[in-house]
């Protein structure tokens, strides 16, 4: 098959929606399917082209869901997608949040295609699906296949746009997260905890600070290893306190060589998000390096991590809660040797081979049904225009 993947997010943006993409592509190209990825510009980093990626049109980041979300523009857009949807040909076109304006949203209208959606945000209040609902109803209907990557990511877009959804959970690289050495300097005596996340209000991280006191009291030798960044980086460290300065290392953003080397190091991953996470790769990764978890109560982590099986789950937003977790853990090595095994056990039904095989299994569904049923007359656009495997990171 010929697939062309279209992301609001791809690298050198980092997050879960890029490393579902690129890990997916990585999978259907092992497979000896032919793709392209399908995004946009983010500025330093980018290679504009190179035969696998295809960008139009360059990033915005505008304010939502309590992050800021990138959004696709270009005057030009609906004529530079025409030009590489005839020029591909694609078998079938598979969209990531399929309502993203404006390259998502430009692809769907002008697909001939079966198109394929994947659904990944969660939002108790999608505000936007409900403005737009009449308008973007008429885009839902031309989608061949619904994917969500979770339940709470599927109660998210039905609440809107009611339908078939098949929760087609996110993956990770088993093998990468767990044979990757630690890095030797962090492995000095110290108790580590990571944080691995953007700096945003929905990440929660100023709440891990907040318990860095607590913490200190409790297990003098910590230390806070956060991984990540973005333009906030200046305000969230603002909120470590001056007695706890001397605990924190900042990394900024790592390699993904070096992201699996501090999970490899880590004694504690800890993910105190608000909410607005329908799933939560960054604690796949952690289970599949062994790293005993501690996450905050929300929907989208409850899909994950069970609590006391296989982490430790507190309130949200609870600073004291996060800092008798990291305690007990740091206490109880018997509980973070139980807590890590039984995540890299559980850990194996999301590996990426068995995520994009039952991908595939959509992508089959939807051309078996189109080759099957009697052939559309063609739109007066085009015939007006005649109706025409290394996996590498850029």
């Amino acid at each position: 098959m010929k697939i062309g993947i279209v992301t609001p997010t791809y690298y050198p943006y980092p997050g879960g929606v890029t490393e579902h993409v690129y890990h997916v592509r990585c999978g259907l190209e092992k497979l000896g399917h032919d793709v392209r990825v399908i995004t946009t510009s983010f500025g330093r980093g980018d290679v504009q082209h190179n035969g696998s990626v295809v960008r139009i049109g360059r990033s915005v980041p505008v304010p939502a869901n309590g992050s800021l979300c990138p959004v696709a523009l270009d005057f030009r857009m609906t004529s530079r997608v025409r030009a590489v949807l005839a020029r591909e040909r694609f078998d079938v076109l598979h969209l990531h949040e399929p309502f993203m304006p404006a390259l998502c949203l430009s692809v769907l209208r002008e697909a001939d295609t079966p198109v394929v959606g994947t659904f990944h945000a969660s939002n108790d209040s999608p505000i936007g699906y409900r403005l737009f609902r009449p308008l973007l109803s008429l885009y839902a209907e031309k989608l061949s296949a619904r994917i969500a990557v979770s339940d709470v990511a599927r109660r998210t877009v039905e609440s809107q746009f009611p339908g078939h959804y098949r929760v087609i959970p996110n993956g990770v690289d088993i093998q990468r997260f767990a044979s990757a050495a630690p890095i030797e300097e962090l492995r000095d005596g110290r108790f580590n905890v990571l944080f691995v996340g953007r700096f945003e209000p929905r990440k929660g991280l100023k709440f891990l600070f907040g318990a860095l006191p607590q913490i200190i009291k409790s297990v003098p030798d910590v230390r806070v290893v956060v991984v990540g960044g973005g333009p906030f980086a200046r305000y969230y460290k603002g909120f470590v306190p001056d007695s706890c300065r001397h605990a924190v290392h900042f990394a900024g953003f790592v390699s993904r060589e070096m992201l699996a080397r501090h999970f490899a190091s880590a004694d504690v991953f800890c993910s105190p998000a608000l909410g607005g996470e329908s799933f939560g790769i960054v604690l796949l990764e952690a289970m599949a390096a062994g790293v005993p978890i501690v996450a905050s109560d929300i929907p989208g982590y409850r899909t994950v991590v069970r609590d006391r099986e296989t982490g430790l789950l507190v309130p949200r937003g609870s600073s004291d809660a996060i800092a008798h977790a990291v305690v007990t853990l740091a206490r109880d090595p018997e509980l973070r040797r139980r807590l890590a095994d039984a995540a890299r056990r559980a850990v194996e039904r999301y590996s990426w081979e068995t995520v994009t095989g039952e991908i595939v299994r959509v992508y089959e569904e939807v051309l078996g049904e189109t080759r099957s049923a009697p052939p559309a007359p063609p739109r007066r656009r085009e015939a007006a225009r005649g109706g025409k495997a290394t996996c590498r990171r850029a």
